[in-house]
């Protein structure tokens, strides 16, 4: 009986290590992250975005590491077994006797008794180690009724996601169509999500882990264009972001770790900070700060009470907005989505090891008792005896006497035993934890290299298998040969993917020269962006800027030659000549092509257009300076600063004066002296380092077009 109870303290005693030691990893982990982010506040919102991704990641990941794959820390004292030399025992006679039940009905009634073994009894006559392990079990069932209520919650407001969906009608006319496909463009989704409108949705929100939907409400009708490329911009953020995944698995961690407060805030910081990064994305990809945040303030204004699911993504809420503006609006922060590699597979790398790291008992070689040893010389054990001598239950005062002692020394084993193990595990943690980072940073070291190298071979393979696709052959001939246009357009629409290879850049710059459809040689002349540096693609888009007669086919090639061109000379020609173009949109494009064209010299007609009427061609033609640097640019945008009456054209001129370096600085020091704060503090920002005045956002003018 006595083996059987301490085995089930044993096991009783384990359970509770494990848990202890699940929620002490938990913990450690949380803090870890805690203190890198706080060390990140001058980052971008994406790198601390992706802190507490793996953080929660990891969170959920704890259990399972801790359970399969353990790290064995020697950190328990050893456990050490007796060997008892062969002594004659003393046999023990039971005879029922009067005594016998009296002792019996003692035993049961009073509260505190102890039995033979020396383990305290219940009231009712159980070992206490079975109370013990019904309030364990009472605290794992609260446990699981608030993970089971906090589940229920998340799948019926899935429920809820669901049936707006159904009830929402798509928003597939023109007027959301463009501004759809040029945000995805922008984006570089490869797939523009479900766009539908809800007379039951009060704030714009994204939703769908495998199917994305925008969900607009029903006041959507009445936005701008811009207004409805801001939404987009931020909407598909999250889509192109996977920010749907992350939210998901903090609630799940928020489900399982209820109990813990820091666990919370973990999720709590992740939705916060992935909607910062979607701002972030939404201003790199040419959202201007003021208007955004302008548009972000109308539409939580205008929500008195936000009813969006908790399972969805809502644009903005007004307990995180405040923080959001600031941050929009800050030109000091960091809005890149640029991360660290190393800070983010350093925080993998521990909170992995931490998770698998087990307590373990030390090595210890068993100590045989002799005949002769103090533990023989008191006898045997009296633990092992279970049914006391019947004359020693008539003598009464000297058995309470005997079994007095073995509590007392049961008690007195076990406390020993339970402060050798803390203080075991206060000396020992740190060595240990120590040890397993060293080995896991090893293993990732060499992991991390085999993972390279699989890399390159399996690129090495897709390339070969690229190689040998018969697809771009099969488009190609369907391009040339087939009499429906619409056919014709969705094959050069396909051929983008192969427009690197050359019988792809040969059938599409055909169909760009010959085609007789005009919808079929702007899905080639778009589709030739891709073909990197083709002399073939050059020469093509070069010819149908100068001479085809459709407009749309002259944009889309001046866009396109930006993107393929380079440095090549007739590629600079071609948009130079283009500037002076009547059209307002091929001069854009033509802009927008000498900017991202990789110039190290601005040829002077995209100089002369700082002087252009249209204040959008003036930015553009700023930005294009911007991009090239080039020192012949700064008397041009020196004029064009001192005659410019938009403040936000006039930074945008000393965005460009900055750029060039030290040769533009007798042009920026005159506004240290301005009266406008604002100009003076990016002025002196120039000063200080070239593109100390922040990021420009990039400008798009031509969104993706998609077959019909």
């Amino acid at each position: 009986m006595s083996s059987t109870l301490i085995s089930a303290l044993g096991s009783l005693t384990n359970s509770n290590i494990s848990m202890v030691m699940l929620l002490v990893k938990a913990t450690l982990i949380l803090l870890v992250a805690i203190g890198i982010t706080l060390s990140m506040q001058r980052a971008s919102a994406g790198a601390r975005h992706l802190v507490w991704l793996v953080t929660v990641a990891a969170l959920l990941l704890v259990p399972a590491l801790t359970a399969w794959g353990p790290i064995p820390l020697r950190m328990l004292p050893a456990e050490t077994t007796s060997v008892l030399a062969d002594a004659p025992a003393s046999p023990v006679t039971l005879s029922p006797s009067a005594g016998d039940s009296r002792i019996k009905d003692a035993d049961i009634a009073t509260p505190n008794a102890t039995n033979s073994a020396g383990v305290p009894r219940t009231s009712i006559g159980r070992p206490a180690v079975f109370s013990m392990m019904g309030g364990i079990s009472l605290l794992l069932l609260i446990w699981a009724a608030v993970l089971v209520a906090i589940a229920g919650s998340l799948a019926y407001a899935a429920l809820v996601v669901r049936r707006i969906v159904n009830r929402a009608r798509p928003l597939d006319t023109e007027d959301w169509l463009t501004p759809l496909w040029e945000v995805s463009d922008r984006l570089a989704l490869d797939e523009p999500p479900r766009l539908l409108r809800s007379e039951d949705a009060k704030m714009p929100f994204a939703c769908g882990l495998f199917q994305p939907t925008i969900v607009l409400p029903a006041e959507c009708d009445g936005w701008s264009l811009d207004r409805r490329r801001a939404v987009l911009l931020h909407e598909l953020a999250h889509v192109r972001r996977h920010d749907l995944v992350g939210h998901t698995m903090g609630r799940l961690a928020c489900a399982v770790y209820w109990f813990h407060p820091l666990v919370w805030t973990a999720a709590k910081q992740l939705r916060s900070e992935s909607e910062r990064a979607c701002d972030d994305l939404a201003l790199s990809c040419g959202a201007r700060a003021t208007d955004y945040a302008e548009h972000l303030l109308d539409i939580v204004t205008s929500v008195r009470r936000d009813a969006t699911p908790s399972v969805a993504l809502a644009m903005a809420r007004r307990k995180e907005f405040e923080g959001r503006m600031l941050a929009i609006l800050d030109p000091e922060l960091r809005h890149s989505s640029r991360q660290s590699a190393a800070l983010i597979g350093s925080l993998a790398l521990i909170s992995i090891v931490v998770g698998a790291a087990a307590p373990a008992r030390r090595a210890h070689e068993a100590t045989p008792v002799g005949v002769g040893s103090p533990q023989a010389q008191q006898g045997p054990n009296p633990v092992e005896k279970e049914y006391p001598d019947s004359r020693e239950i008539i003598g009464g005062s000297k058995t309470h006497t005997n079994m007095q002692t073995v509590t007392t020394q049961n008690q007195q084993t076990a406390t020993n035993v339970s402060e050798r193990t803390v203080q075991s595990i206060s000396d020992n943690l740190s060595t240990a934890v120590s040890s397993a980072i060293s080995s896991g940073v090893a293993v990732a070291s060499v992991a991390t290299s085999n993972a390279l190298r699989d890399l390159l071979t399996k690129r090495d393979t897709q390339k070969a298998g690229k190689d040998s696709d018969e697809r771009p052959t099969l488009l190609a001939r369907f391009l040339a040969n087939d009499p429906d246009s619409k056919l014709r357009r969705i094959a050069a629409w396909g051929l983008s993917d192969y427009a690197d290879r050359q019988v792809a850049a040969e059938a599409l710059a055909t169909a760009l020269r010959r085609d007789s459809d005009p919808s079929v040689r702007e899905m080639a002349a778009w589709a030739l962006a891709d073909a990197n540096r083709s002399s073939t693609a050059v020469d093509a888009l070069i010819a149908a800027l100068r001479g085809d007669a459709n407009l749309r086919v002259r944009e889309i090639s001046a866009w396109s030659l930006g993107n393929v061109g380079g440095r090549s000379p007739a590629v600079a020609d071609a948009l130079g000549a283009a500037l002076s173009d009547a059209n307002v949109g091929i001069r854009k494009r033509a802009a927008w092509a000498l900017g991202n064209a990789d110039l190290r010299q601005a040829p002077p007609a995209l100089i002369a257009l700082l002087r252009d009427r249209d204040p959008e061609i003036r930015e553009l033609a700023a930005w294009a300076l911007y991009q090239i640097e080039d020192p012949a640019s700064i008397p041009a945008l020196d004029a064009a600063l001192r005659s410019e009456p938009d403040k936000s054209l006039q930074i945008a001129y000393i965005k460009a004066l900055a750029a060039v370096g030290e040769k533009s600085v007798d042009a920026l020091k005159g506004l240290l002296e301005s009266k406008d704060p604002e100009i003076k503090s990016i002025a002196l920002r120039a000063l200080a380092g070239g593109h100390a005045t922040g990021p420009w956002p990039w400008p798009w003018p031509e969104p993706r077009p998609f077959p019909d």
